[in-house]
């Protein structure tokens, strides 16, 4: 079963299959990636770096289930808050 999950996973990343549908961004700041249609809760606490957030994917990972999908844009956002 686990690997049929996997597979539906990842035809969906790639060929943007029915599950690429079911993420979407939630939580006070939308630092949350969460099935659609699920209520997520989260602290409203600003922090700077999650003005990062919108410059990563969420969508279905190769584990079946949301999340973020990193990309350069991503990290190199994140850059700027390390410490020098």
């Amino acid at each position: 079963m686990k690997t049929l999950v996997l597979i539906a996973a990842t035809y969906a990343l790639a060929f943007g299959g029915p599950k690429a549908q079911l993420c979407k961004p939630s939580g006070c700041n939308g630092e949350l990636c969460t099935e659609k249609g699920k209520k997520m809760i989260s602290p409203c606490v600003v922090l700077p770096q999650h003005q990062c957030v919108k410059k990563s994917k969420c969508e279905v990972q190769a584990d079946g289930k949301c999340g973020w999908t990193q990309t350069e844009e991503y990290q190199a956002c994140l850059k700027q808050f390390l410490p020098k």
